[in-house]
């Protein structure tokens, strides 16, 4: 939900199972370096939650 809402995902833009599980993982990569630099951006990197 994340994904679809953020970054405007709405749908693969290829077919079969390699295709999508490609574009999956660099949807992911890309989910996470947003959020690592949103996270550098606001000065909590060196903070842990426990």
């Amino acid at each position: 939900a994340n994904v679809k809402e953020d970054m405007n995902f709405r749908r693969y833009l290829y077919k079969g199972t390699k295709n999508v599980l490609a574009q999956s993982v660099l949807l992911a990569i890309g989910f996470d370096i947003n959020k690592l630099h949103h996270k550098i951006m606001a000065g909590r990197t060196g903070t842990h939650l426990f």
